[in-house]
């Protein structure tokens, strides 16, 4: 398993780094991409959705990532909510009263594409791999320091293999990377640029617990099969989705990326 992970990761991640170097429009379409194969994903988790309503939340998805794109931040997050509305009341006149969770599916994989559209547009190519940076970090370093120290799980009930001692390391090389790239692009290592990176390493592992948390709720082992090793694109992006809107907050704190911190 381990060594398809890897391959894996090896033979996808220069790709994924290509295209965000290449910027817009290559960038903005594998956001685009990325949210539509999540809200796919999402819904056959949940196991009720035909497939008129699978489609609909991909277009959904993809229409607020267009849309933010085209038009701005406010219109992606206005398209966002408006399909969100219209999911949940065409599944009260279906008679499928009540709310379900499969109803948050198009937020949840739509609003992390657009804060990162919006991490791009404030702090370009470079915030988008110190964050990339940070979430690999947090990954790599919870995972072998939860090999190699084990010890007190963190969240039993949700995600078993977790330890307070991945959690740590995994802090530890998130932020270790935040600090790595900034010494990579010639920038100083501020007190403000390590409390972003900690939050946002933070909210890495917050996001993989709820996806953990998520494929629990559905009673399966992975959010799909799309990548060998890995599983499905939320299995892939849980942290990243989580991280976007942390970092995307101080961009607007700090009225820009990395070059402000």
């Amino acid at each position: 398993m381990l060594r398809t992970r890897v391959i894996s990761a090896v033979i996808l991640a220069p790709l994924f780094l290509g295209l965000i170097y290449l910027g817009f429009p290559y960038f903005h379409l594998l956001m685009a991409a990325i949210a539509a194969v999540m809200a796919w994903e999402f819904c056959t988790m949940d196991g009720r959705e035909g497939a008129k309503r699978r489609i609909f939340a991909v277009l959904a998805a993809i229409a607020a990532v267009g849309t933010t794109t085209l038009f701005g931040f406010a219109a992606g997050l206005a398209v966002t909510l408006a399909a969100t509305v219209a999911k949940v009341v065409s599944d009260q006149a279906a008679g499928r009263s009540g709310f379900y969770l499969v109803q948050a599916a198009i937020p949840y994989v739509a609003l992390p594409a657009i804060t990162l559209l919006f991490v791009y547009s404030s702090g370009g190519v470079d915030s988008i791999y110190w964050i990339l940076a940070v979430v690999w970090g947090t990954d790599i370093g919870a995972y072998a320091f939860g090999r190699a120290i084990g010890g007190p799980k963190l969240a039993p009930a949700i995600s078993p293999k977790k330890t307070w001692a991945g959690a740590v390391g995994g802090l530890i090389c998130g932020t270790g990377a935040a600090a790595g790239v900034m010494a990579a692009l010639n920038m100083p290592l501020t007190a403000s640029m390590f409390g972003v990176a900690l939050l946002a390493s933070l909210a890495s592992e917050a996001g993989d617990l709820l996806e953990s948390a998520l494929k629990r709720w559905y009673d399966v082992k992975d959010s799909g099969t799309l990548i060998p090793g890995h599983g499905g694109l939320m299995d892939r992006f849980d942290g990243l989705w989580a991280a976007a809107p942390v970092t995307a907050l101080f961009c607007v704190i700090f009225d820009g990326g990395v070059h402000r911190w």
